[in-house]
């Protein structure tokens, strides 16, 4: 029987060291997306986080809980022990955050460390980063509308993503404005779209 149990004990061990790697980096990526990683990948850097997180946990359990999480106990692991390295992921997906977010405003603010910016690893992303900009957006039934883009999707895997045109306008080909969309926007696909063109303005 402890044949059996062992393998088992293991297995539940390689994913309690998984688990909050992955859980870090799954709520990093709902804030920041990337393309999706290989399994391997995916099982790698899950792996790297997991193990810093939940040393992590184990140090806290050692310094403040005096071995209540049970992080040094053979066998399966206690719920409390759990809820302790989900929590930590999700610290760390929020250092990860935080992070990537300090890199974008220092890159913006001083021109000499655009180095340390974090690659967006899409164009589409990059252009819809806050600006002064409006947008001439001309679609594939020839119409054209002016406006800036307000909210936007970005799944790097996917080939379309949709976005709202806010305060826009309907144009012809010289701009000129044929008639204002007076609700919350125009709704859009970048499938639809032929070109857009950024205005600088004031």
């Amino acid at each position: 029987m402890s044949s059996i149990a062992e393998p088992a004990e293991h297995i539940v061990e390689f994913f309690l060291y998984v688990m909050p790697g992955f859980v870090a980096l799954q709520f990093y990526r709902a804030k920041y997306p990337a393309r999706q990683l290989s399994d391997s990948l995916q099982i790698a850097w899950s792996l790297i986080y997991g193990v810093i997180l939940a040393a992590f946990v184990r140090w806290v359990d050692d310094c403040c809980f005096h071995g209540w999480l049970q992080t040094k106990a053979t066998g399966f692991p206690a719920f409390r022990l759990v809820i302790a390295l989900m929590v930590s992921g999700l610290l760390g997906g929020a250092i990860l955050i935080a992070a990537a977010w300090c890199r974008f405003e220092v890159a913006r603010r001083f021109p000499r460390w655009a180095g340390i910016e974090p690659d967006p690893q899409s164009i589409w992303a990059k252009i819809n980063r806050p600006s002064n900009d409006y947008a001439v957006v001309y679609l594939d039934d020839g119409s054209i509308y002016l406006g800036w883009i307000k909210d936007f999707t970005f799944d790097p895997d996917a080939d379309d993503n949709d976005f709202l045109l806010a305060d826009a306008k309907r144009v012809d080909d010289q701009l000129a404005e044929k008639y204002a969309v007076t609700g919350r926007g125009v709704y859009l696909n970048t499938r639809n779209v032929k070109r857009i063109e950024f205005v600088k303005t004031d």
